[in-house]
């Protein structure tokens, strides 16, 4: 509901202004807006640059851990065979 209001607001002023009917208050008004609208974007869009970094961080780890496991695996399968080899002679 905020955003409607926000939305209605800054399009009213910048139509008032547009139309030559503004004032320099109303004129400054749209101003500070349109920054808050501006600093609010930067603000999103670094945190999904963040949000993004940790998802990459994260699929390497799960990726790491998972290559760890499959080798650990493989390790523990030639060892169970050795073993058997070993006890069949």
């Amino acid at each position: 509901m905020k955003k409607i209001a926000l939305s209605v607001v800054v399009a009213s002023t910048i139509a008032l202004a547009a139309c030559g009917g503004g004032s320099t208050p109303a004129n400054n008004a749209t101003a500070d807006a349109l920054n808050t609208i501006d600093n609010a974007t930067a603000t999103v869009n670094d945190a999904m640059a963040d949000l993004n970094a940790q998802a990459a961080a994260a699929t390497n780890e799960i990726g790491a851990a998972t290559n760890q496991a499959v080798s650990d695996m493989g390790n523990a399968t030639n060892t169970a065979a050795a073993a058997t080899t070993n006890a069949a002679h």
